[in-house]
Order: structure tokens, then sequence, then C-alpha cells
């Protein structure tokens, strides 16, 4: 595995020096012990294992006049009842963010350095299958967000992103983006963007680098009151794994009412993947509802699509229920059922599932 990024590592160490005594902070520590059947998503179950897991996350902000500056410092402590099954793991994550407003601009410069399973990241993403590995992704970004008049605005931002895996099999990759975006108001209900990329990936090991340039429309609007949607469409022109120009595009529905909330999403992209250090395709869809039965007490159901539209075109879905019930002001029970489906192109289906339980300890201005 590679040596920690400096520059993440200075930025957010010299955040503590910057930040004055008084500030808002919070801390959010769940635990959770977790069962579950055939991790690795075999065709054949190798059995069942249990986790337990810590998941603590602290934030701390300052705003001193025009200027914001906040320090997350969190991770996931995991630990396996069979590492034959599924590994032990500690996955850090630490992210600074400094911004500066004023009536007409506003500057946001970000770092972050966060790990992750790749079991999990490769899945959710493309619904594909990978061996447990554990991703490390380093990222510095720059944003500029100027309001031209009364209605529109352009934000043109830059960054730079370090991806690198614990096993030789994954292809390590330094991704360097530029993007800008332009939105007008069409009404007070609706409004369209314009927006513009251009990125170049560079594997390790002197592999071929890939370019991708990506140009597209969007639009926003209020149906009514708590009804929004979401909408954009484009094309993408990326040269690797091979050369090809692609439509990419989105639609998302969301309504947050006094009782109900419920969001529909469809998207089709093209973003970067571990086990080709190049850029691929992928189409998601998900849809979740959340319903309170009492003032403390709520049920969550939830179902993912993800499909990946190169040649293996492989197919992972996630559908789930859980429930979060206040005990008293700073904490809260947690129970959750998952089930998901890893449908490899031309192999036979396999099923995983989970039981989950836990607590969450939650202190806003700890």
């Amino acid at each position: 595995m590679k040596s920690l990024p400096n520059p993440c590592l200075v930025l957010a160490c010299q955040a503590f020096v910057w930040l004055p005594a008084m500030a808002q902070n919070a801390l959010t520590v769940p635990v959770e012990i977790v069962r579950v059947s055939n991790p690795d998503l075999a065709a054949e179950s190798r059995g069942s294992v249990m986790l337990y897991r810590l998941h603590p996350q602290y934030t701390f902000q300052s705003v001193q006049g025009n200027s914001r500056t906040e320090l997350s410092l969190g991770g996931m402590i995991e630990r396996s009842g069979n590492t034959d099954l599924s590994a032990s793991r500690s996955l850090p994550s630490v992210g600074l963010l400094w911004e500066n407003s004023s009536p007409v601009d506003v500057v946001a410069l970000r770092a972050s350095l966060e790990e992750a399973s790749t079991r999990e990241t490769e899945f959710a993403e493309f619904g594909r299958v990978t061996q447990d590995s554990t991703q490390r992704t380093a990222t510095l970004r720059g944003t500029w967000t100027r309001n031209l008049t009364a209605g529109s605005s352009l934000e043109l931002a830059a960054s730079h992103a370090r991806l690198s895996y614990d096993r030789p099999l994954l292809v390590d990759y330094a991704e360097t983006l530029a993007s800008a975006l332009y939105r007008i108001e069409a009404s007070a209900s609706s409004r369209y963007s314009l927006f513009a990329s251009a990125a170049r990936l560079n594997p390790d090991g002197g592999g071929e680098g890939a370019s991708r340039r990506q140009l597209g429309v969007g639009y926003e609007t209020d149906i009514r009151d708590g009804l929004s949607l979401n909408a954009t469409a484009g094309a993408v022109r990326s040269t690797a794994p091979r050369k090809k120009t692609v439509p990419v595009g989105g639609l998302r529905l969301t309504y947050r009412g006094e009782r109900i909330n419920y969001q529909v999403a469809w998207s089709r992209d093209v973003s970067t993947g571990a086990s080709l250090g190049g850029y691929m395709r992928s189409q998601d869809f998900e849809a979740s509802l959340t319903y309170p039965f009492t003032a403390s007490t709520s049920l969550s159901l939830g179902f993912n699509r993800a499909q990946s539209l190169e040649t293996d075109r492989d197919v992972g879905t996630t559908a789930y229920a859980r429930i979060r019930s206040e005990l008293t002001r700073f904490w809260t029970f947690t129970m959750g059922l998952e089930q998901r489906r890893a449908m490899p192109f031309g192999g036979p289906t396999a099923r995983g599932n989970s039981v989950a339980v836990g607590l969450v300890y939650a202190h806003p201005n700890f």
C-alpha cells in the first residue's frame, strides 16, 4: 500500500491551529453488530460471518466573518468473526473545508483522505463482485462561484484525486479534472444549467492514460410544495479502455412531506473503475421511502440496482428495510435487514443477506 499523501495530512493538522477555541462541533458514534450470509456473494455460499462495527464521526466548524472552516474526522472499524470470509479492517477518513464568501463570490478549498472496501464501492457503482481489497482516495479540490446577475451564476472547479489499493490486481491511478457550470433561473421555481468537464487519468506502472470530456444540460424544477424534479442529459467522450462517445444523463424525483419522504432516481454515467484503470459506463436506479410511525420511530425502505455497461454487463441489486427509534435525546436504536443479489454476465446468480442491530450516540454540540 502506498504511503499517505502529505498534502492532506498537513492540511488536516494545520486545521487545529487555524480554528479558534470557540466553535461548533458534533459527535456521532454508531455501534453495530451484523450477521452476513455469503459476504463475498459467491455462486455457492461459503457460510456466514459476524461483523462488529464502530463508525465514529467528529465535525469541528468555525465561522469568522466571511470565512468558514470545517474539519471532519472519522472512520469505520470493523472486526470479523471469520477473516477467511470477510477481512477485519480499519478505514479512517479526514476532511478539511475552507470557504470564503462575499456578496458575489464564493471560494472553497477542500482536502480529503478516506479508505473504503472495494467490495462495497465496486458493487454499489458497477454491480460487480470483486476481491476484498482496501481503496484509499486522496482528493484536493477547489471551486470558485460567481453571481453574474440576480438570476445567473458561474462555477469553475478543479480537482486532483489519487486512488491506490492494497492488492496488486487492482490498478492504482491519479485523475485530474476541470469543470465549468453555468446556471440561470428561468422562474422562481425552475432553473437551467449548462456544464462541461475534462479529465485525465494516469494509471501507475506506465500503463496507457485515458481522457474523458463531457458536455451536458440540466433542468431543476419545484413541481409543487415538497416535490422537485432534477434532470440532466449530455454526452461523454472517453479514450480508454476504447475510444467512444456515449450518451449520459439522469432523472431524480424527490418528495419531502410532513409525514412521508421518498426519492426515485435513474442515471447513466462514465466513471473510473478499479479493475481496468480506465473509464467505464454504468447505469444505476434507486428508490427509497421513509415513513414515521411515531414522532420517535421511523421505517425506511429502499432498492438499488447498479449495472456495468461494458462487455461484462454485471448487475448488482440491494433491497433493505431499516428501523430507527430514538430512545433518549442522544441515543437511537437501529435495526436493519438487507438482501443483495449479484448477477454476473453469463454466470449464476448469487445471493447474500444481512441482519444488523445497533445503537447510535449523537451529540450535536459535543
